[in-house]
């Protein structure tokens, strides 16, 4: 796994290819068409329901048992979170 900034994403005719760069250089990542590329944007609290593919990090659990967590990912349109 390579942790970077997407500094250029370009398509070629072998794919989709990305340019990462960091602080020690430059990766060039092919991904294949059929993989999908997600970003995170803010939802409503309703796409929270049943049946909904949540991903959750790093959950405390309270005194009660009740678990609290600073963010929850949820795959909108049926999409499960790639975490």
């Amino acid at each position: 796994m390579t942790n970077a900034a997407v500094t250029e994403s370009v398509t070629r005719a072998e794919g989709n290819t990305l340019v990462l760069k960091y602080k020690d250089g430059e990766k060039t990542i092919v991904v294949p068409a059929d993989i999908p590329i997600v970003r995170a944007v803010p939802a409503e609290k309703s796409e929270l329901k049943p049946g909904a593919k949540i991903f959750i990090a790093a959950a405390i659990r309270g005194a009660d048992g009740s678990l609290s967590a600073q963010r929850v990912t949820v795959g909108l349109n049926g999409l499960t979170p790639p975490m």
